[in-house]
């Protein structure tokens, strides 16, 4: 599969990552390593999984991502990963699902007037990496309902069918720097296949996919991303629109 596309921290920890039954929404107030923000936790099924969209979406991009990193196709990747066996001993702590946060942002610096804050802040922070890089790396199926599992195979289906299609909008839509520097936008590039996926192949409404596809730029890339990826699906869709109306009605015999 051809690049047109830093790695991050979180994504390289993870074998997974991430159309609902019924779920569980809890909405809490926390502290976080950028502010003190209402924050939703994650969607969690009967069985303790994940279960909301935004995991599936977040696993079908760490699964794309590390696909881009090996040179591997990701749907084989998904399955590999899927069906691996555990670790002789390994133990995954169901409750970290719970303090896991999609929708934990970066956001602008911190400045503390104590060190007691600051150390406080750390302490936090380093709880939150943990947290992460647990559920992230822990075997799928402990992590994510059967639901999530098939939906996220479906958005890998998807990515690999309009890949080569998909490039050459990318090419056009995509920023000069992004392109000139492709081995270090890797992450970026996989956000925009997978929401061009979703919106050209899947059929999932536009103005939904580019909020998620911005909320993952938001997570996991760096400065100016989100902004560039809402600009970029945002021209893509109404390309894809007007390629729609210019293809020829077939008439039936």
């Amino acid at each position: 599969m051809g690049l047109l596309v830093s790695p991050r921290t979180s994504l390289l920890l993870s074998p997974a990552l991430a159309v609902v039954a019924e779920t569980i929404e809890k909405a809490v107030v926390t502290s976080s390593s950028s502010s003190s923000t209402k924050d939703v936790l994650p969607k969690i099924d009967k069985s303790g999984r994940f279960c909301s969209p935004r995991a599936a979406r977040e696993l079908a991009l760490s699964i794309a991502y590390a696909a881009c990193l090996e040179g591997s196709d990701p749907i084989r990747l998904f399955d590999k990963r899927v069906n691996a066996k555990r670790e002789p001993g390994y133990e995954f702590n169901k409750s970290t699902l719970v303090e896991y946060n999609h929708m934990n942002f970066a956001g602008d610096a911190v400045s503390t007037q104590t060190e007691e804050e600051a150390e406080e802040m750390l302490q936090i922070v380093e709880r939150e990496s943990a947290v992460e890089a647990e559920v992230l790396s822990a075997p799928p199926k402990l992590v994510y309902s059967k639901l999530i599992l098939r939906l996220t195979k479906k958005m890998l289906v998807a990515v690999v069918e309009g890949w080569d299609s998909h490039v050459l909008v990318i090419d056009k839509v995509a920023p000069i720097n992004w392109k000139d520097e492709p081995a270090g936008r890797i992450l970026e590039f996989c956000i925009l296949h997978l929401a061009m996926a979703e919106i050209a192949i899947l059929g999932t409404r536009h103005q939904i996919v580019i909020n998620e596809a911005v909320d993952l730029a938001k997570r996991f890339c760096d400065g100016t991303a989100p902004r560039i990826i809402n600009g970029c699906l945002r021209t893509f869709v109404k390309i894809h629109r007007e390629s729609n109306v210019a293809k020829p009605v077939e008439v039936q015999q």
